[in-house]
Formats: C-alpha cells, sequence, structure tokens
C-alpha cells in the first residue's frame, strides 16, 4: 500500500526542477564577480603628510592620506586598497566629520579647505584663509600659508574645524612667523584665532576621547576637559589618541614618540609620557608629519622624506611599511557637443548634455566634471558664479551650469573644454561648442526664416553689406562664398527640405 501525500508531480516535471536547481548551483559557483577579475597595481606615495583613519556611516574602518608630493589625496580601506583619489594642490593635512565628509587643507598662497563627499567626489570648498585668520601682509614677502595639522571637534556643542597654521603675526616690534590654532564654526557661525605655538615648531590638533580638541605646541599640551600636560624643555608635536586602550602618542622633539596613560588623568593628576619609540638607521623618526591609530591599534607614520608611511605594533615592534594597491581603472572617454543661443538669451546646461556624450568601460558613473578652458566669449556660471579654470563640478549640480552671451557677440561661435570623472580618473578633454548664431540667421531671431535668405539676396545684389563674421554665420555650404547657393540652402531648412 502507498501512502500519498498531495498533488502529483510528473517525474519530468521533477527532473526539470532538479536541472534549474543545479544550473541556479553553478551559476552561482563559477562565475566569479567583477571583483575577481578585476586587476591591481601598486600605488606609490610621495611626499605623504598626513594620515587619518575614520569609520564610515556603514561602520567600515577608512583612512584618507594626504599625498603631498603628487598633489592628491587618497581614500583607501584599512587593508590598503585604494577607493578614489581626490586632486588638490599641495595638500597637507586632512580630517573626517562625523557625518563622512573629508576635509582637506591646501597649503600656499591660495590656502583653503576642500570638503568632498564620503565617495571622494567635490562637495564645497572654504575659501580665505589668509584674510579669515589674519596673517598680516608683510612688505616684500608674498603670504603663504602652511596647514601643518587639523581636526574637527566639539566646543559648546558645535562641530569647529581646528586649522593649526603659519602666519606672520605682529607679537613684538615687527611681525615673526608663528605657528597659530585657527577655528572655523562648521554651522557657519564664525571663525578666528586662537593659541599660538610660539615662533616655528612642530605642532598637532586631535579629536580627543571626549570629543573636544586636543593640542599641542612648543612645551605644552591642552587636552580639553581632562589635563594639561607641560614640559618647556621639550618641543611636542603631532598627537594621536588611542581611545580604546587610553593612550596619548605624541612626537617629541623631532625624532622620539612618547605615550602616556589618560584613562585616570586630572587637571591635578596629570598623564605622565615616557618614551615609547626612537629614531633608529633604519626606521628613521626624522621629523614625521603626522601620526594615527589605524586597526588593531597599530601606529601610523608619516615618513614623507623617504615616501612611505611606517606602521608599528602597539608594542613599539615594527610591523611593515604601509602598501597600497589600487584596482586598474580605464578613464573614462567623453565626446564634444554643442549648445545654440537663441535671441541672446542665457543657454542652460543639463546632466544629460555631459552623461550623453559620456562612456566609461568598468560601467562607473559620471561623477564629477573639470572645466579645463573657458569660453573665449561669453561666461559660464554655476548657480549665477561665475566658474574659473580647472574648477569641478559635481554631476548634481550640471543642471545650475549656464552660459551668459555677451551683449553683442563677435563671431559665430566660441568653445569651452571639460573632463569627465568616473569616481577615479579624469577623462582627457573634450570641446563643447557654443554657436552664438544659428548658421543662417541673418537678422539673428535665433529662426531661419524666408526673411534671412532674402537678406542674402539683398548682399548679393549689392544692397546691403555683411562683416566677415555675419558672411561665415551666413555661408551655409562652408564654400568662402555668400552665393544664391547659400540662399537656397536657408529655404530649404525652413520648409524642411534640407
Amino acid at each position: 500500500m502507498k501512502l500519498q501525500t498531495g498533488k502529483r508531480v510528473s517525474k519530468s516535471t521533477i527532473r526539470w526542477a532538479m536541472l534549474t536547481s543545479m544550473v541556479m548551483l553553478l551559476a552561482t559557483v563559477i562565475v566569479p564577480s567583477h571583483a575577481a577579475y578585476a586587476a591591481t597595481a601598486p600605488f606609490s606615495l610621495n611626499q605623504p603628510r598626513d594620515i587619518e583613519f575614520y569609520k564610515t556611516m556603514g561602520g567600515e574602518t577608512e583612512m584618507v592620506i594626504a599625498d603631498t608630493g603628487n598633489n592628491r589625496v587618497l581614500r583607501a580601506t584599512a587593508n590598503g586598497s585604494v577607493l578614489s583619489t581626490m586632486e588638490v594642490n599641495d595638500p597637507t593635512a586632512v580630517t573626517v566629520r562625523k557625518n563622512g565628509l573629508i576635509y582637506v587643507g591646501e597649503s600656499g598662497e591660495n590656502a583653503k579647505v576642500h570638503i568632498f563627499n564620503p565617495d571622494g567626489t567635490v562637495h564645497s570648498e572654504i575659501t580665505g584663509l589668509i584674510s579669515k585668520f589674519s596673517v598680516q601682509q608683510v612688505s616684500g614677502i608674498t603670504p603663504i600659508m602652511n596647514i601643518k595639522s587639523m581636526a574637527i571637534a566639539e566646543s559648546n556643542g558645535s562641530e569647529v574645524l581646528y586649522v593649526y597654521h603659519d602666519a606672520y603675526r605682529k607679537f613684538s616690534s615687527s611681525p615673526e612667523l608663528h605657528t597659530i590654532l585657527g577655528n572655523i564654526y562648521l554651522d557657519g557661525t564664525g571663525y578666528g584665532s586662537g593659541s599660538t605655538g610660539g615662533l616655528l615648531g612642530n605642532v598637532g590638533v586631535e579629536r580627543g576621547d571626549n570629543g573636544e580638541a586636543w593640542y599641542s605646541q612648543k612645551g605644552f599640551i591642552t587636552l580639553n576637559g581632562i589635563s594639561n600636560l607641560s614640559k618647556p624643555s621639550d618641543s611636542f608635536g603631532e598627537l594621536a589618541v588611542d581611545v580604546v586602550h587610553k593612550y596619548l602618542y605624541v612626537v617629541v622633539n623631532e625624532t622620539e614618540i612618547q605615550r602616556a596613560s589618560y584613562a585616570s588623568a586630572s587637571y591635578s593628576s596629570p598623564p605622565v609620557l615616557e618614551k615609547w619609540l626612537s629614531t633608529s638607521a633604519e626606521y628613521p623618526i626624522d621629523d614625521p608629519d603626522a601620526i594615527a591609530i589605524g586597526p588593531n591599534e597599530q601606529l601610523y607614520i608619516t615618513d614623507a622624506a623617504n615616501n612611505r608611511i611606517i606602521v608599528f605594533n602597539s608594542d613599539g615592534t615594527f610591523d611593515r611599511f604601509l602598501g597600497l594597491t589600487v584596482e586598474i581603472n580605464q578613464k573614462p572617454e567623453v565626446g564634444p557637443f554643442s549648445k545654440t543661443v537663441k535671441k541672446g538669451l542665457p543657454v542652460s546646461f543639463t546632466s544629460t548634455d555631459f552623461t550623453s556624450n559620456y562612456a566609461d568601460a568598468d560601467g562607473q558613473e559620471l561623477t564629477d566634471v573639470r572645466i579645463t578652458s573657458l569660453p573665449g566669449s561669453g561666461r559660464l556660471q554655476l548657480n549665477g558664479i561665475d566658474v574659473v579654470q580647472s574648477q569641478v563640478i559635481q554631476a548634481s549640480e550640471l543642471g545650475t551650469l549656464t552660459f551668459i552671451p555677451q551683449a553683442v557677440e563677435v563671431g559665430i561661435k566660441t568653445t569651452f573644454s571639460w573632463q569627465a570623472k568616473d569616481g577615479r580618473d579624469f577623462s582627457d578633454p573634450a570641446t563643447v561648442t557654443i554657436f552664438l548664431r544659428i548658421k543662417g540667421d541673418a537678422n539673428g531671431d535665433g529662426v531661419l526664416t524666408p526673411a534671412d535668405a532674402l537678406l542674402v539676396n539683398k548682399y548679393i545684389k549689392g544692397l546691403i553689406t555683411f562683416t566677415p563674421e555675419q558672411i561665415e554665420a551666413l555661408d551655409m555650404n562652408d564654400d568662402g562664398v555668400l552665393d544664391m547657393k547659400d540662399s537656397v540652402l536657408i529655404m530649404g531648412v525652413y520648409l524642411g527640405i534640407n
């Protein structure tokens, strides 16, 4: 006696079900992901000046590195896989906000802070640091700001960007180059300069374990809300905080790293620094630009002089030189396109104007556009503000890009060039042509009509004259002669024949 439950299932149905399951299983086993195919290559540093580790909004550990000699900032995973590069001229300091925004300090005559989105695309800028921090003009000396260290910490419930920088200040009879700790409230309520590090020296500022700013200066360390350390005979430089084991690391006298536990520290009982690591012939600590605590509480030291970052274990033993790799990326390609001014009105762009002329072999979306050259006539504006050469525009903002023609345009066209970024690399440039007048539009009303053909006929008969620019605009077949053929072509466009 056979017992059956449910509906009867045929043998062929069972076989098909088994075959389908096997195919699906093979597909998951045999077909590797894109990452499995992706080739990688070593990624070299050139004078790295800063490094910072942070947690992403998704809880992953990432790092940003100021690759100063290569004029770029790297965003990478904890194991050294480069995720994106951000182009910045002379980047000397980096820090990351709690919301994932990446802040990069650009040193030099045009000192500013670049702000990037968590994925490395352009967000915005904080410009005019030299004027914001009241860097004094000194006769015969170009004001140049060297940003040494940055950190974002809390002050009275507000997020503040602290910027340690060199600046001329008049503390005595004449201006002298000092190291100053400036601050910018990120809610836009203000900015200014606070403590001085004295005449030039190593300094550092870090977000402390309690969220407040901890900073060093010559012979003094301030742990806001915790304690202070003072030793006038020493010069204290960059700081790093191990929040797991409650250790403070500090560069001392440029050639030694000391460590102190702040677990039970107070203003009446400050932390006691002890020697942790000294310079050696193999691993020289020669004025390190930055130190940072990474995964497993290891200490990362930027060795700009030797184009590397050294990693030490928490017990002070050498672990490795940081190795960086990057997935080989085919840079995107872009093509030319054109827009036309009608009746002298501004020309608006859309993101589609650019994305429809963009291709990426790796399937990456367009993230940014860089304007590599400006129109010879008229102006490009973004949100009503003039675009400058080499300006990088987020893809999401391309809909606010506009061409403003001159009141009186000369010539038939003008051009500008652009590059596209796929999140990693920029393409070669392509040209955007702005036609200032529609070809064949003799009277400039923005459309081709019999009135335009009539004006051409009058010119042929010698009844009116045209400028060379007008002749070029009306020469429909581009043979260099304005004749009846051009008049016929204009009428053909009007009638829909051409």
